[in-house]
């Protein structure tokens, strides 16, 4: 599975920022963190200022309730990020994340998938672990993939 930023993925995880639900909420905010996290990505990298060639719709722009509750969730993921410890120094991550997975690896990787399903998650995460199922059937599950699921689960178990 590729760990780039998929923008409708994105979006639907915004989306559900608006969510009455403070579980459903906070389950969103933790999906963006993990996945801007694996792919490298700050806040700063994927929003664009009214200076980088916003057009003049924007300039009447007046921010809404549900703006501020997505501002308020941001604030939690970051704050959730500050948080957040480094990797060890034999874990740490390689220029390339292609690399492809041992047998041990894999198992490793089916246990963590197992172990975060039993955890309290969103559909969205859901749906994320099938498609990695289907990735180390497939042969496309890379080293990054695996790092990406070591952090979800520390993060979902804190």
């Amino acid at each position: 599975m590729r760990t780039e930023l998929e923008r409708d993925d994105f979006i639907v995880l915004l989306e559900k920022l608006k969510s009455e639900e403070d579980a459903e909420v906070l389950a969103a905010a933790r999906d963006i963190n993990a996945k801007m996290t694996v792919a490298g990505v700050e806040w700063d990298d994927l929003l664009m200022s009214q200076d980088d060639g916003a057009s003049d719709e924007t300039d009447d722009y007046e921010p809404d309730d549900d703006d501020e509750a997505e501002a308020e969730a941001e604030a939690e993921a970051e704050d959730e990020d500050e948080d957040e410890q480094s990797l060890p120094d034999d874990e740490e991550e390689d220029d390339d994340g292609d690399n492809p997975l041992s047998d041990e690896e894999k198992q490793e990787a089916a246990s963590l998938i197992n172990a975060i399903r039993a955890l309290e998650i969103s559909e969205t995460t859901k749906e994320e672990l099938k498609e990695y199922e289907q990735d180390i059937k497939d042969g496309e599950f890379e080293q990054m993939d695996i790092r990406y699921l070591r952090a979800l689960k520390a993060r979902l178990k804190a």
